[in-house]
């Protein structure tokens, strides 16, 4: 089974996410309902391998913290864009997070995707999209936003390819510590 670890989202966030859709004609949209912060993409793994995965998960220790969703932008050169994302702020606390993840996952003998980490929400495929309708829609959505998000826990879920789009399924959650409150 694929495996990945993210951050789920909560349904509000995913409706506002869900607003952003259109206005790129071939576009590969990601369903809104599949929206989330992935943390680290393990991939390929056979059942015993997702239990020793889990396991050391479950040790992480890690504060709760905010995230900030706002802005979109693209991977891939300006001229030839591929993926269409949101922005993920608060990079510290996530980055941290990230290499606990991925200590954890490599100390039980899994690879993690060794892409540099760069946070984001993927919102849709467009490589085959005419350059001129992604810069126009980089522009209109610049200021995007979403309110802040309370982040408690993060996920492993597996992902199964289906016709239309893949699909996940989240399997373990695992709850970040309580933060302390403000004075």
């Amino acid at each position: 089974m694929r495996l990945f670890v993210a951050i789920p989202l909560p349904q509000e966030i995913k409706d506002n996410i869900s607003a952003l859709r259109g206005g790129i004609p071939e576009a590969r949209w990601i369903a809104a309902e599949n929206s989330h912060v992935t943390l680290a993409f393990i991939g390929e793994v056979q059942s015993p391998m997702m239990m020793d995965i889990s396991l050391a998960l479950g040790r992480i220790t890690h504060p709760g913290f905010d995230l900030d969703i706002e802005g979109v932008g693209v991977f891939g050169s300006n001229k030839r864009p591929r993926i269409l994302w949101a922005g993920v702020r608060n990079i510290s606390a996530i980055s941290l997070l990230h290499k606990k993840i991925v200590t954890a996952i490599e100390s039980v003998g899994a690879t993690v995707d060794d892409r540099r980490f760069r946070p984001h929400i993927t919102l849709a495929r467009v490589h085959n999209s005419p350059y001129e309708r992604v810069r126009n829609y980089l522009t209109d959505h610049a200021l995007f936003k979403t309110k802040t998000i309370p982040v408690t826990r993060f996920t492993l879920f597996s992902s199964h390819l289906a016709s239309s789009s893949a699909i996940y399924q989240e399997e373990i959650s695992f709850d970040l510590l309580s933060r302390v409150p403000s004075s």
